[in-house]
């Protein structure tokens, strides 16, 4: 079962034009909680990574949702993801 972290994230793609959720790597190098949340549901297969965009400044990070994820997403939200 998905926690509120991950049915915000899966949701956050689903309802992106692309069907995509792109993070941003803090100016210390490290990433938002949100991308060991997106590591996670990519290791199920409910999102797959798409990009990483490293610059000298800072790395953007993109997944895209699968069709396991928008099913997961529907199941959770009744039907209506």
């Amino acid at each position: 079962m998905l926690i509120n972290h991950e049915r915000r994230l899966l949701r956050q793609a689903a309802e992106a034009a692309d069907r995509q959720i792109s993070i941003k790597q803090k100016p210390d190098r490290s990433w938002p909680s949100d991308h060991s949340r997106l590591l996670a549901l990519e290791s199920r297969g409910d999102i797959r990574s798409v990009d990483l965009q490293p610059t000298l400044a800072v790395a953007f990070a993109t997944w895209q949702i699968t069709e396991c994820g928008l099913s997961a997403l529907e199941r959770l939200s009744g039907g209506h993801a």
